[in-house]
């Protein structure tokens, strides 16, 4: 049977990370994310994150994200037939009526910033749009959920700068209170790239019912994450319906409006049924035999995600 288009945009994968760290060609590649296994005709939008590993510091994570950046630009410029990158909202519609793919640029660890509150300014030029503000461990301005401690003055100027450049804040990874002290000083609506639920699977890298219903009050998003150890507590799933508990308990809190796709594309251990971009068709039709509406389902492939895009990008 032919494989079918579908639209689909996916908040956070580490594909380019791991394709400069292999060597290895985006169209072409045996990792999650290869171009020519996307179904030709999708409208397909791709947040295609920089991954600043937590032992890097100072120019050292310069450096990294330098190499990285230049990786990405010369992967897009060498497969622009197929996809394009973005950095609004109206050049995803353009691109996608050009019947292309598009690739938004993101960062994952603000230790890219190094300490110095002009990279912000940098990485805006940069075309960086959603910026995770840490990894699992600490940096410059706040902690991971392995630690403890809440955000560093410069890390509170940081966001703010952020807010006003229109670098969007990404909470995944950020510990809970790193989450609530965001909450006292962010003006702009945040999201959790690719973040489960903690009421459904107790890693505290999920987000709890309070923190994505605030989340949800702000207008952000949330990407729902393929990662085997964030879908069940055991780490063992077999069937899309371990994920979709996740979205159902998220619908219930009234998500139909906030629920994205987040998938850890290259940067996690998946189960097979989602082990692949080409497996997203298949997710899709899942969703739709759990009982999940053509429109909603709509929504979490792709609608929330444009929309949030158009009013914050």
């Amino acid at each position: 049977m032919l494989r079918q288009p579908i639209d689909f945009i996916d908040l956070h994968c580490d594909t380019i990370t791991l394709c400069a760290s292999k060597d290895e060609e985006l169209r072409h590649n045996n990792m999650h994310i290869a171009l020519d296994r996307v179904t030709p005709g999708s409208k397909w939008g791709q947040m295609f994150a920089i991954f600043m590993p937590d032992n890097l510091r100072g120019e050292d994570a310069v450096r990294f994200y330098d190499r990285s950046l230049a990786f990405y630009r010369q992967q897009i410029a060498k497969n622009s037939q197929w996809i394009e990158s973005v950095t609004n909202a109206r050049q995803l519609h353009e691109t996608f009526s050009r019947g292309k793919f598009a690739a938004i640029l993101t960062a994952e660890g603000a230790s890219v910033l190094a300490g110095k509150i002009e990279r912000v300014d940098q990485l805006y030029r940069d075309g960086v749009k959603v910026m995770t503000l840490t990894w699992n461990g600490a940096n410059e301005l706040a902690s991971g959920n392995n630690t403890q401690q809440g955000f560093s003055s410069f890390g509170r100027e940081a966001v703010k700068r952020m807010e006003e450049r229109g670098i969007v804040v990404d909470v995944s990874h950020l510990n809970d209170t790193g989450f609530w002290e965001l909450c006292e000083f962010a003006d702009r609506p945040f999201i959790a790239t690719h973040s489960n639920s903690r009421e459904i699977c107790g890693h505290p890298r999920n987000l709890t019912d309070q923190q994505f219903m605030e989340i949800c009050r702000r207008g952000g998003l949330v990407g729902i994450n393929y990662y085997k150890a964030f879908i069940t507590d055991s780490g063992n799933t077999d069937t899309p319906n371990d994920l979709i508990r996740h979205i159902l308990h998220f619908l219930e809190l009234g998500g139909e409006d906030v629920i994205a796709l987040g998938s850890d594309f290259d940067g996690a251990d998946l189960p097979d049924y989602l082990k692949g971009v080409e497996n997203m068709e298949n997710f899709r039709e899942s969703l739709i035999q759990a009982g999940i509406s053509d429109k909603i389902t709509q929504k979490i492939f792709f609608d929330n995600a444009v929309r949030f895009m158009e009013e914050n990008f």
